[in-house]
């Protein structure tokens, strides 16, 4: 809960003028308010052991190119979704390409490709994407707010491209995945790390049968969008996906996403 939401949730009339003692009434209701809201958040996991924590956001090398991230505002991430990433790069398995489905403005796959940087890696880094949002959704799994196309669209290949511009091993992959990675991607036996994120069911269903065979040893695919409420269908692709396929188990995280890994 943000600061924000407490400051929108307060009785309206708490900063109003009119008599001493009505002015201390509102602003003693607006105190026992916060106190209980206060309460409610502190009993939530949202702060469990927050005082405890590492605070990731001193991490080093992390630390940098984050704040960069947030201040950039192209990723679309909190703290807790890129460092899902950084980890994701710091284990991944050298030698092999990495690839991110749902790219939007190209703010995680900088992100992604300076983590790389950091470990002196420089993969082939296939960066894809519509750049003219959903080409495909599922009206049983998706909500109705995915086939709005005005969404995703404020986007475009050369944006992006000239965005990852510092970094020459990345190659943009335009059009709809389920046609182009059979095409474009199907030659590659193998990929340190995968990053889905696609929102919705279709596209997120493909991609685990396409890219989670082809993880490398000791490769993990995150897939963003798990464990939203906006983003059904994302959930029930992956799933489906790990009940079907007992070599593959899943992690889903408290920042949302879940991280898919092969077990067997």
């Amino acid at each position: 809960m943000s600061s924000e939401d407490i400051r929108l949730r307060l009785p309206s009339d708490a900063a109003d003028g009119g008599a001493p003692d009505e002015r201390y009434q509102r602003l003693k209701e607006a105190h026992d308010h916060l106190e209980h809201q206060h309460a409610a958040l502190q009993d939530s996991y949202y702060l469990s052991g927050a005082r405890k924590k590492i605070d990731i956001a001193q991490i080093p090398g992390f630390a940098e190119i984050a704040a960069r991230a947030r201040a950039e505002g192209r990723a679309g991430m909190h703290l807790d979704r890129l460092f899902t990433l950084w980890q994701a790069v710091q284990r991944m398995p050298a030698g092999h390409p990495i690839v991110e489905i749902g790219a939007y403005l190209g703010g995680s796959a900088r992100f992604i490709s300076e983590a790389c940087r950091l470990r002196s890696l420089e993969p082939r880094f296939y960066v894809c994407d519509t750049f003219s949002g959903h080409a495909r959704t599922d009206p049983t799994f998706d909500l109705d707010r995915h086939r709005d196309k005005r969404k995703f669209v404020n986007t475009s290949p050369e944006l992006v491209a000239d965005y990852l511009a510092p970094f020459p091993n990345v190659q943009l992959v335009v059009g709809d995945i389920m046609e182009t990675a059979p095409r474009v991607l199907g030659g590659e036996s193998r990929f340190g790390f995968v990053h889905i994120d696609v929102d919705v069911y279709p596209p997120t269903d493909f991609c685990l049968r396409f890219f989670a065979p082809r993880l490398a040893a000791g490769a993990l695919l995150v897939v963003d969008d798990y464990g939203f409420t906006t983003c059904p269908g994302a959930k029930k692709a992956v799933d489906d996906f790990v009940a079907a396929h007992p070599e593959f188990s899943m992690l889903h995280l408290l920042s949302g996403q879940a991280i898919v890994f092969r077990t067997g």
